[in-house]
């Protein structure tokens, strides 16, 4: 079920321009942040740093992306299986399933049913990152993409370490707290997700017994940020009613989901995230269909080999710990061939 609610903004601008803001703003500012995360596992996010004119860049980007011919796209094919996850796939790549009946960070591995995939897209990690290589199109194909794409991961990279600041300080954590924490996020090891859903055609969505863009699912990284264009189709599950609710983004605006490793990171103090992409009813499509959509994902990650372990503070008596101590890649690799076989990555 869908609700027409939506999860609350937080304005991070006194971290994102530290010089024009006190302590107690930027406290005030981590304390809201927390405190949405807390209660919902999302939040849509202002004055993260990334202005609206970079945002917009980045979707001239993603479309002059996808309009190149499959073949020139499929230049720079994802490989058979999970890893390195870079490069391009096509729609119907992956079969894909529903996992909202296997939403929390514990399991992932059952109760999933198959539908139809109706994207396409292009990933990209650092330069750096010796585990995952990037797979370029030639610089004949698409000129230019190959140094923006570059940037663009950079310039995400820097809006995940003032989302860190704000959880750190948000949760008014000790030093040696705020290090444990700064290590769910590696520079070299976060991706960049740059998605096309194309337009559907209202007959489509009649013929089809199952159709979404993305199913309900939780991402394993330590938390997303997403942008999405003006036809929107985000929805994000309230963990208290079991309701979805609408994420439909102001200018310059953008979602952050909490992910498996800082679910597990605050013992569910901050909840992994079921979140889905959506299509209305097929009755209330009007006869030209669905518009097509563009969004951009950027997953924050520790280093493959880093153990995650949940921080004392968040286990009590009255609260046990939820889980044991897991090594990333370990836990993502089980995780990433599942959601490979069944299309949510």
């Amino acid at each position: 079920m869908t609700s027409e609610s939506t999860i609350p903004t937080v304005d991070l601008t006194a971290f994102s321009s530290p010089s024009t803001h006190s302590d107690a703003d930027r406290l005030a500012a981590g304390q809201s942040f927390v405190a949405v995360l807390h209660r919902y596992g999302s939040a849509k996010v202002t004055g993260h740093g990334f202005t609206t004119d970079e945002i917009n860049e980045a979707f001239r980007w993603n479309q002059r992306l996808f309009v190149l011919p499959y073949a020139e796209k499929m230049k720079a094919p994802h490989p058979p299986g999970p890893f390195p996850h870079r490069g391009y796939s096509g729609i119907d790549h992956y079969a894909v399933a529903d996992t909202a009946s296997t939403s929390t960070s514990s399991d992932r591995t059952t109760g999933s049913r198959k539908i139809s995939d109706l994207k396409e897209r292009y990933e990209v990690g650092s330069a750096h990152d010796d585990h995952e290589p990037n797979i370029w199109l030639p610089e004949a194909t698409l000129p230019g993409f190959r140094a923006y794409a570059t940037s663009l991961y950079k310039g995400l990279s820097s809006v995940g370490a003032i989302l860190l600041k704000a959880i750190s300080l948000g949760l008014e954590f000790t030093p040696q707290e705020d290090d444990a924490l700064q290590h769910l996020a590696s520079h070299r090891h976060s991706q960049l997700r740059l998605l096309h859903y194309p337009a559907i055609l209202q007959a489509r969505l009649a013929q089809d017994e199952v159709c979404t863009r993305m199913p309900a699912h939780n991402d394993w990284g330590a938390f997303t940020m997403l942008f999405q264009d003006g036809n929107g189709g985000l929805e994000l599950q309230d963990p208290e009613t079991g309701e979805f609710l609408r994420a439909e983004l102001g200018e310059g605006a953008l979602v952050v989901n909490v992910g498996d490793m800082l679910g597990r990171f605050t013992n569910d103090y901050s909840r992994s995230a079921v979140h889905r992409v959506a299509i209305p009813e097929v009755e209330t499509v009007e006869e030209k269909g669905v518009p097509a959509r563009r969004s951009m994902p950027f997953f924050v990650r520790p280093e493959p080999p880093h153990t995650v372990a949940t921080l004392p503070r968040f286990v009590s008596a009255e609260n046990p710990g939820n889980y044991e101590p897991v090594r990333f890649d370990e836990y993502g690799a089980l995780v990433s061939k599942y959601h490979y076989q069944v299309g949510n990555i």
